[in-house]
């Protein structure tokens, strides 16, 4: 019986077991990915001794940075404090000329500190022996710009260009993205270079950093001169690529089982008609209900099940994948155990799948040995007015499609179902990535930095005025605007706050930034602030409330809320402020960059390369749509390298669910096919009528799913993007790429239609006659 079983149903049992494989791999990869990120980086941070916490001080002075370590080290979860001496790289840095983009410093090396960071490149012995124009670099910094030992590195300061060799490449969990702080490890910062102290923080035994700074804000009134980074903060930083990639995974793996169940269901009920009459002979030679029902479960139970397990043990290359990319700036392999995912996606997707055949299946205990004559089919008939209409139209191949979509509604519901679950998700796919593909060209709304063509970035305060006036007498400047990017104010803070430190962009006229608001206007006067979407959320705010601020952490004003933003910098914790509020206040407050305007935009490129001679060490100037790139690519890379073959996945199982479907069609209609055959329908012409049948569904889905793409894709995205606070997503849709998606699902469809309508190609009239 069972050898009989996977004889007459070889196609079926593939299809079913090529469906639910792929459906079990999706899952278990996605569940895999979202449980096997957390514990590498804490077992991480507990081999390199990383410091719970690190404090950025807002004084730039040794003696105030000190006194704030020595408040530090009176709380009692501290066991010690430890100071590192940094300069943050503002200059340009390159590699054979080619730029290095991120947040990167110059660090001298202390083994308190580093003492137990991961080498992938060098050892102890390596950074403890450097030299004073050698460097230790970070992995990320090595993976992201292809360096590698032996290479040398420049810093262009206005003294002169300074070199260091690479000598080693070691990692820990602070240093895994080049879209936060990264230090790259010196012996001795050279003379005359801005230098500061940042503060490392070790907590006792089980103390978090979040528990040190509620500690350390409730001894001292809750004020803080300094921004605080948790080791636990940052370790979930690390995790967002891999949580949005697991999740976008998981749920479309959920719709494809969905989808594939709804398959199954139909494929199942056309089973029970076929074999009406092998059941009924079963029942005339002693077989019971029971034991029918039996021998069909253990059928697809073992199909199901072994379907189940290799897509588990193929998840795991998936899986690996993804995480050797969110991993290889730890420099290890990460093994997942795909034996936890493997088991949850099991026991659901059989107990799902065998309990939608259990039902239909249950129903043959009402077959009778009679069916043996007829099978389940009605015998009755049903008398039809008659057709007075076009019987050319009526019988041609779209009039028989037509026909089918009108009689068989529920398989013509199943069709609809697939197609619009596929074309929406594949549509989903292609919109992320024109999306992904424009947000660096679109970085003033999701930075917040304003839309100028070129940035300066001063390296030297001292040296403002004389790249002003470079810029200032260039013909081809239209005009250009002084600007502080990033400087840091604070909160009162109140227990709970989970950040009281907001990063803030301070322009003197926002009307000629243009910058995007969301809600209200940008700040025109000193008593005025624009607050991030986050930061407004996450403190119950909207326009026309106060909110108080300190400047640098000591100078404390009260402003009216007139407006809110969006932005990915800082995770979303930052607000907008006039240099009026500093200066009002009398605050020493100074210019960090300007932002160019060109009278011409094709000059752009000439326009950097002759500024960049003329000023030397004493900028860095870049392109807009190149400033703050690692945190633009931190966001897009992940996309760009998940999203295609999940579109492709979605595509191939779309495609074996319409083969599936039309194959049961073609089995199920075997006597129509026959009888068509009989009055001289030739195989092409009912080929064709099942392209028609397939073509119209499609194109139906088409419609029903592209507007409900372009309507629901920016409210998911939203959710999607939460952690931001985002109000609102923008999306400028390429409707040619849309078109070509759309083709190429209908192309796909085709094609397995065609594939699945060989079938047709054994309906044999004598067959028919001898029935």
């Amino acid at each position: 019986m069972w050898i009989k079983n996977f004889r007459h149903k070889k196609l079926q049992a593939a299809l079913m077991f090529l469906i639910i494989m792929l459906c079990s791999m999706l899952m278990s990869a996605s569940i895999s990915i979202l449980i096997s990120l957390d514990k590498p980086f804490k077992e991480f941070a507990k081999e390199c001794n990383s410091a719970t916490a690190i404090v950025y001080p807002y004084s730039k002075t040794d003696k105030e940075t000190i006194a704030l370590g020595e408040q530090f080290a009176k709380i009692s979860n501290i066991e010690r404090v430890e100071y590192s001496r940094v300069h943050y790289i503002t200059e340009e840095l390159s590699l054979n000329d080619k730029k290095i983009e991120g947040f990167l410093k110059l660090t001298e090396y202390k083994d308190s500190v580093f003492g137990d960071v991961h080498f992938l490149e060098g050892n102890k012995k390596t950074v403890r022996e450097l030299k004073d124009d050698e460097c230790i670099i970070p992995a990320c910094v090595s993976n992201q710009d292809n360096i590698k030992v032996g290479d040398k590195i420049k810093i262009k300061l206005p003294s002169g260009d300074v070199f260091y060799k690479v000598k080693g490449i070691y990692s820990e969990v602070y240093e895994m993205s080049t879209s936060y702080d990264s230090d790259i490890l010196i012996k001795k910062l050279p003379e005359g270079m801005n230098s500061y102290l940042n503060i490392k923080l070790y907590g006792k035994a089980g103390v978090t950093g979040a528990e040190l700074e509620e500690q350390y804000r409730e001894k001292y009134d809750g004020q803080m001169n300094g921004m605080m980074v948790t080791l636990e903060a940052t370790i979930n930083n690390n995790q967002i690529a891999g949580n949005v990639i697991g999740a976008v995974f998981l749920a479309i793996g959920v719709i494809m089982l969905v989808v594939s169940c709804i398959i199954i269901n139909f494929m199942i009920q056309n089973l029970m008609i076929t074999d009406a009459k092998a059941i009924a002979i079963y029942k005339t030679m002693g077989y019971n209900s029971g034991d029918i029902l039996s021998m069909y479960l253990k059928f697809y139970f073992l199909i199901i099940s072994v379907a189940c397990i290799l897509g588990g043990v193929a998840s795991s290359s998936i899986s690996n994948i993804i995480l050797s990319s969110m991993f290889k700036n730890m420099g290890k392999v990460i093994t997942n155990n795909v034996f936890v995912p493997g088991i949850t996606c099991y026991v659901v997707i059989v107990i799902l799948v065998i309990g939608i055949i259990y039902r239909i299946i249950n129903k043959t205990k009402r077959v009778k040995p009679v069916y043996a004559l007829n099978g389940m089919s009605n015998s009755g008939t049903k008398k039809k007015n008659s057709y007075k209409g076009n019987f050319k139209f009526q019988f041609s191949a779209i009039g028989i499609a037509l026909r089918g979509v009108i009689r068989n509604r529920k398989n013509a519901i199943v069709i609809l179902i697939t197609s619009i679950v596929t074309i929406f998700s594949i549509n989903f796919g292609i919109v992320s990535l024109d999306v992904a593909n424009t947000m660096k060209d679109n970085n003033d709304y999701w930075l917040g930095v304003d839309k100028s063509d070129v940035m300066i970035n001063i390296t030297d305060r001292k040296n403002t005025a004389k790249v002003e006036a470079i810029i200032k007498n260039d013909s081809r400047v239209n005009y250009y605007l002084s600007s502080n990017i990033a400087t840091e104010v604070t909160m009162k803070w109140k227990k709970g706050m989970k950040s009281t430190a907001m990063k803030a962009f301070v322009y003197d006229d926002y009307s000629l930034t243009k910058l995007p608001i969301i809600e209200g206007r940008n700040p025109e006067t000193s008593k005025e602030i624009s607050i991030g979407s986050k930061v407004a959320k996450d403190l119950n705010k909207t326009v026309g409330d106060y909110i108080e601020i300190y400047l640098g952490g000591e100078k404390r004003v009260n402003l009216l809320i007139t407006g809110i933003f969006q932005t990915y910098y800082d995770m979303g914790d930052c607000c907008r402020l006039t240099t009026s509020v500093y200066k009002d206040n009398n605050y020493d407050f100074r210019y960090n960059y300007f932002s160019i305007y060109l009278k011409d935009k094709n000059q752009m490129n000439s326009f950097i390369e002759d500024t960049k001679k003329r000023i030397g060490g004493n900028g860095n100037i870049t392109a807009r749509t190149e400033a703050f790139s690692s945190i633009m690519d931190m966001i897009v890379t992940p996309q760009k390298g998940a999203i295609p073959p999940v579109v492709a996945l979605v595509l191939l199982v779309g495609g074996i669910n319409i083969f599936c479907i039309v194959i049961l069609r073609n089995t199920s209609n075997e006597k129509t096919n026959g009888i068509y055959k009989c009055l001289g329908y030739s195989t092409w012409h009912l080929i064709c009528s099942n392209l028609y049948y397939v073509g119209v569904l499609a194109v139906i889905s088409i419609i029903i799913a592209v507007p409900m793409i372009i309507l629901l894709y920016p409210s998911i995205m939203k959710v999607c993007l939460s952690m931001f606070g985002f109000i609102k997503y923008p999306v400028t849709y390429n409707y040619f790429h849309i078109a070509l998606a759309n083709i190429a699902v209908l192309i796909a469809f085709i094609i397995s239609t065609l594939i699945s309508s060989r079938s047709l190609k054994k309906v044999n009239v004598r067959d028919l006659v001898q029935e």
